[in-house]
């Protein structure tokens, strides 16, 4: 079974945009409404998708594994992983499909980091982030905080996820090559939304990035015989 999971935090205006054109492609799209105060569950459920509710707002991290634990009672194989403010175009859904087929675990989005369409403090951050995923994984990372990916469910099953907010997408990538499985990149248009901005902290989301870096940097796989 083919799942989206779409972790969501106060996207009224966008989430049944983003539901509608991704059930193209999946066969079934879960929204995780992550304590939004908006009618963010109203919408997505409009869209088509099934809402998984979370009292408070427990960060990103936490969202996405509310919805991998659901997906995986489903049976999902593979996972593809969206933001929920449109900033990810379904319709390249495709496209990660096709490049898993080549014998990748993980397939993440790499996105052009333009001058024109993303602020240069936003290219630093992940320009920079990227090369210490790097030098952390031992194989080259395109784009190592990108949210949109497609994920096997064993890379799921056998690690265990401990960050919190928007570190998570980089612990995955790191322990998944430590772990020896295989990330791929497909090329993907960057959509530049700026009230995203508002979503991460400037200050304290990269120095906690520098933080998880040291500590996974000898980080050794126990999830899995490797």
């Amino acid at each position: 079974m083919f799942i989206a999971v779409i972790p969501a935090f106060n996207e009224e205006k966008n989430i049944r945009d983003v539901v509608e054109n991704t059930k193209k492609y999946v066969d079934l799209v879960v929204v995780v409404n992550d304590g939004s105060t908006d009618f963010t569950e109203k919408e997505a459920k409009k869209g088509g998708a099934f809402v998984l509710n979370t009292e408070t707002n427990l960060g990103k991290a936490d969202a996405m594994k509310v919805g991998f634990e659901y997906a995986l009672q489903r049976g999902a194989n593979p996972i593809i992983l969206l933001d929920g403010d449109g900033q990810h175009d379904p319709d390249e859904i495709p496209k990660f499909l096709e490049e898993m087929k080549k014998g990748f675990d993980i397939v993440v989005g790499a996105r052009k980091f333009d001058l024109k369409l993303m602020p240069k403090s936003r290219i630093f951050a992940n320009s920079f982030s990227s090369f210490l995923s790097t030098l952390a994984c031992g194989t080259k990372i395109l784009d190592s905080q990108s949210g949109y990916r497609l994920i096997k469910r064993v890379v799921i099953e056998k690690i265990e996820f401990t960050s919190k907010r928007y570190q998570m997408e980089t612990e995955m990538l790191i322990k998944a090559a430590k772990c020896g499985f295989k990330i791929g990149f497909v090329e993907i248009n960057t959509i530049y939304r700026v009230e995203a901005k508002s979503k991460i902290n400037q200050i304290s989301d990269p120095l906690k990035f520098m933080g998880l870096f040291i500590r996974l940097l000898f980080w050794r796989c126990r999830e899995r015989n490797c």
